[in-house]
């Protein structure tokens, strides 16, 4: 049975039934949309949205389509992790270099430090007279804490 929709100036029922071309019951519009009832495409109706051939053939095209997408974007990811990689690994080597360099200087400014004649003057003086050296320590400190 096959019923027209009022002419309202799109191609959807507005409200009550309209079927075209299927062999359903209950609520069902066909092409064009609805405001009451389930749409269905070339199926029996019972409630649910059904599609034909065409709509199968429709959804594997988009289908394959947002496989096709997703591999081109798993690609750029994999081609800008490669040169992201090629480019960190010789500033690694930098960096390493230069810390070494660090390293290897600060040790020997340590060691001209401790080895200087003014500290072994200062290591005498706290030898001879301990209790001075810890006043001096502690008036240092003080005076560091409220300038701070």
């Amino acid at each position: 049975m096959e019923t027209t929709a009022p002419k309202t100036g799109y191609s959807g029922a507005v409200s009550g039934t309209s079927t075209v071309g299927s062999s359903g019951t209950g609520g069902t519009s066909t092409m064009g949309g609805s405001t009451s009832g389930t749409s269905t495409m070339g199926g029996a109706a019972g409630g649910t949205s059904t599609m034909g051939g065409g709509g199968r053939f429709e959804a594997n095209r988009t289908a394959d389509s947002a496989h096709g997408s997703v591999d081109q974007v798993a690609q750029g990811a994999h081609d800008t992790v490669d040169r992201i990689a090629a480019k960190a690994g010789p500033a690694m080597d930098r960096m390493r270099s230069a810390a070494s360099d660090v390293q290897t200087t600060a040790s020997a400014k340590y060691d001209d430090f401790i080895n200087a004649e003014w500290v072994e003057t200062a290591r005498d003086e706290v030898r001879a007279r301990p209790l001075a050296a810890v006043g001096i320590a502690l008036a240092a400190g003080l005076l560091i804490s409220r300038l701070l």
